[in-house]
């Protein structure tokens, strides 16, 4: 009999180099979930100095998701502007209501229109691609999901086409939002320039001319001691209040 998948038993690696080596990756059964969000138009309200309440909106599935499930150990991203959650089956109708409440919460709360799905890994590879995680240990208590395959990108492709979409719930349903706030302050560069490099493989890229180019630029920053750790060491500068999530009111 097969050993059940959980995400508490996946690997720890310590080296963020080690992001690029494949063997650390565990494969997500068919039988899980994606579960994902974004908000719609998330750049123009950037632009329009919303920044932190797009932030809140993205963060507010996976404070949601803890809430409803505490104890649950799940992987997850936080992408900015929404938010990605791998579900056990056994979750998968509490997620779905959870994400229902999230979208109307931020469209009542935050004037945002949150779009939401949820996704079953066996569509990922029944489109071509996979799904596998691993887990990087930043400190001995802070540890990041990490992914592979290209089941990510597929999914949120097909969400923002508008498969498998979880509506809106009803008018005033609002999650658990206990914990969720947004107190960091703006990190001034030490040396004149934060940079953040996103590398998106261009399609029918070569993968092991990618990983060769990825693995030589993390080379160049282990080799130079903080140049990859932009933050100082007590972590970045925080608000002393905490402002309560409904006080993110649309601008």
């Amino acid at each position: 009999m097969s050993v059940p998948f959980r995400y508490a038993d996946v690997p720890r690696f310590t080296r963020f180099s080690d992001v690029l080596d494949e063997t650390r990756y565990v494969p997500v059964p068919d039988t899980w979930w994606i579960a994902l969000c974004d908000v719609v138009m998330s750049t123009r309200a950037i632009e329009d100095g919303r920044y932190r309440s797009v932030n809140i909106a993205g963060a507010a599935l996976i404070t949601a998701v803890k809430n409803a499930l505490p104890g649950a150990d799940l992987p997850f991203v936080f992408g900015g502007d929404g938010a990605t959650l791998l579900v056990p089956p056994e979750h998968r109708d509490t997620v779905e209501a959870v994400l229902a409440e999230t979208v109307t919460w931020v469209r009542e709360a935050l004037g945002l229109d949150l779009r939401a799905a949820l996704i079953p890994v066996a569509a990922v590879r029944e489109g071509g691609r996979d799904l596998r995680v691993a887990r990087y240990a930043a400190s001995a208590h802070v540890d990041y999901a990490m992914f592979s395959g290209g089941g990510l990108a597929y999914a949120d492709a097909a969400m923002k086409r508008g498969l498998h979409a979880i509506p809106a719930a009803p008018a005033g349903a609002k999650p658990d939002l206990t914990g969720l706030s947004c107190r960091f302050e703006a990190v001034p560069a030490r040396d004149g320039l934060v940079l953040s490099l996103i590398v998106v493989p261009g399609e029918g890229a070569d993968r092991e001319a990618v990983l060769a180019t990825l693995g030589a630029i993390l080379a160049e920053v282990d080799a130079i001691p903080g140049m990859g750790r932009p933050l100082p060491e007590s972590g970045p500068p925080m608000r002393r209040a905490c402002r309560k999530p409904a006080a993110f009111t649309p601008r």
